[in-house]
């Protein structure tokens, strides 16, 4: 059975927000709604306090609206999903809620199906991270492992199990901004996954996965060093499309989010 994703709305006209929560089929798709606001503030502060998985809101709203409350929470809550609701149909606020890593983004007058159809698919993409983050390794293991990591030097290969690890190696460092595995790499070398792990883990000390994750985040704070550089911009320049994953990851090895790395802040 997938675990519940906890649903939080946010949205100013009374009617809709009462609508959307009493008659989604929220139970068919393993979802709760355990909070509601009627504007940005108080949804920012209830996000804050209960934790949700996903944030249904309008983009209007007094105050604080959507696109602000977005903002203001994507940095502090990291596995975090949005789906904005609004009347604007101005491309404008698509571009910003897409540049924001939005989910969905569903016009006024909503249509029950399409929303549905919108928070199902987002529904099921976080229950899939939450499988990939629970058999991923301990995140709080790449805090310690961050601090002794550089990319392994190179030496001539002296013999053939060498030779498979240098062009590996090679492969992440041409790579690395790209969607990689374990299977590609192997088959690309003519090696099975088996083998190549094995001799990945004996070669190096680390795992391929961890090999790469550190790698990449090497990469990312020297790109974040750079005035030139967003900071939304640095996910995919390292291989994540996810940009609230990358975020997650970046936090676990250096104990700050990508923002405050950039700002220069330092590990507390």
């Amino acid at each position: 059975m997938d675990q519940w994703i906890k649903v939080l709305v946010v949205e100013d006209e009374d009617v809709l927000r009462k609508g959307l929560i009493l008659t989604t089929a929220w139970d068919k798709i393993n979802a709760k709604v355990i909070g509601e606001a009627d504007n940005g503030s108080d949804g920012y502060s209830l996000a804050l306090r209960l934790q949700p998985d996903l944030i249904v809101t309008d983009v209007a709203m007094p105050g604080m609206d959507g696109l602000e409350m977005i903002k203001a929470l994507v940095e502090k809550l990291t596995d975090i999903e949005f789906i904005i609701i609004s009347g604007h149909a101005e491309f404008e606020y698509a571009q910003q809620a897409l540049e924001l890593g939005v989910k969905g983004y569903i016009l006024k007058p909503i249509d029950p199906t399409k929303f549905f159809e919108v928070l199902q698919k987002t529904v099921k993409d976080l229950q899939d991270r939450k499988k990939s983050q629970k058999d991923f390794f301990e995140l709080e293991q790449l805090r310690e492992q961050i601090k002794f990591f550089s990319p392994i030097q190179r030496s001539k290969p002296t013999d053939y199990r060498d030779q498979y690890i240098e062009s590996a190696l090679n492969l992440i460092e041409e790579r690395y901004n790209q969607a990689i595995s374990l299977g590609d790499f192997a088959e690309a070398l003519g090696i099975s996954e088996r083998t190549l792990s094995s001799l990945f883990k004996e070669r190096t000390g680390y795992t391929f996965l961890e090999y790469v994750t550190l790698y990449r985040m090497r990469i990312a704070a020297e790109l974040l060093q750079q005035k030139d550089i967003q900071v939304q911009e640095v996910a995919p320049l390292v291989g994540y499309r996810d940009y609230r994953y990358f975020i997650k990851i970046f936090k676990s090895c250096f104990d700050l989010t990508p923002l405050e790395y950039k700002k220069g802040h330092t590990p507390q």
